[in-house]
């Protein structure tokens, strides 16, 4: 805590931009993996649909998946390959490079840990973003997954690198970084999150039963086949197309446009509220305007257990079909 009051008195004292600080209690939190949500909270109850994630024959459980860095690029993809196999490469040259000896690798039959170690502290952390050294000495970590592997518990978050997971299958998988893109696709993951502060977060043609995507600045975006989907953004603009499996959505924006697409528009329960922005539900609901200029469509009488919620400041927000 005294190490959060710090950066907040250099954001008095002007010594750091309130971005800055942002960023460095971010990354603070990361470093020292004192960010942690209720992870019970994160579980959709026991009705959501069977069918929604189905664990592969033969499966192989990798309990623990937890990979913890500050400057590499991340990727993470499921492959022909026997064995977990992790492959460092120049993020440049994408050639084979030997083990430095601040990245630590640990590997057993259920657990995977890879921790980056060149910061340790605020002040190293300070510096580290002030120096530029971001940019130097990257690398770019690929691991490569088993097909039948399923992964129990997957932890991921970086500083400034970006982050990448295709094809994976799991139970928890979460992903954050600070300044770096986070992007992943073909997934099939029961429960799915994802955060970047200032980078875009995307999540394509995935299978979840519920997934968390939250950026400060950066664009949002997801399709696939969902069952709920809780999207925040300020700045960046929030990006939804969603199957029929769809049960809900819970889309907030500040000033970013949000654009929803589901198959049934017309089954679901809505409540919009903007207060200078637009709503354009493409005659799926009436959109009631007050003299203030505030809009919101209010319809409660369609569905039990099907709604979209979706707020802005001044965002616009869309509602059309997804074919």
């Amino acid at each position: 805590m005294s190490d959060k009051l710090e950066i907040l008195k250099m954001i008095e004292i002007g010594k750091i931009s309130v971005e800055e600080g942002l960023q460095l209690i971010e990354a603070l939190e990361q470093t020292e993996k004192i960010e942690d949500e209720v992870r019970e909270e994160r579980y959709p109850d026991e009705t959501v649909e069977a069918d929604l994630f189905k664990k592969p024959q033969n499966e192989q459980v990798l309990k623990d998946f937890d990979v913890s860095l500050t400057t590499c690029k991340l990727n993470i993809e499921r492959s022909t390959v026997d064995e977990i196999t992790v492959e460092l490469l120049d993020a440049k040259t994408r050639t084979l490079i030997e083990k430095p000896e601040w990245l630590h690798l640990h590997e057993d039959k259920n657990t995977v840990i890879i921790k980056e170690s060149r910061t340790t502290n605020l002040t190293d952390i300070f510096d580290f973003f002030k120096s530029g050294n971001t940019m130097l000495n990257s690398i770019f970590i690929n691991v490569k997954v088993p097909m039948e592997t399923v992964i129990d518990k997957g932890k991921f978050t970086n500083v400034s690198g970006s982050m990448s997971l295709f094809g994976l299958n799991g139970i928890d998988i979460d992903a954050r970084t600070v300044s770096g893109k986070v992007h992943a696709a073909d997934l099939k993951v029961k429960v799915l999150g994802l955060k970047s502060t200032s980078g875009s977060v995307i999540a394509d043609n995935i299978t979840v039963a519920k997934v968390y995507l939250k950026s400060t600045s950066g664009k949002v975006k997801t399709s696939g086949v969902h069952s709920v989907i809780d999207c925040k953004t300020v700045s960046g603009n929030i990006e939804v197309e969603s199957g029929d499996s769809l049960r809900a959505i819970n889309a907030s924006t500040v000033s970013g446009k949000t654009s929803l697409f589901v198959t049934q528009p017309e089954n679901f329960n809505l409540n919009f509220n903007t207060i200078s922005g637009g709503i354009d539900t493409n005659g799926f609901a009436v959109v009631n305007k007050s003299n203030s200029g505030k809009r919101n469509v209010q319809i409660a009488n369609r569905s039990n257990d099907h709604s979209i919620q979706a707020t802005s400041v001044s965002g616009k927000i869309i509602l059309d079909k997804w074919t």
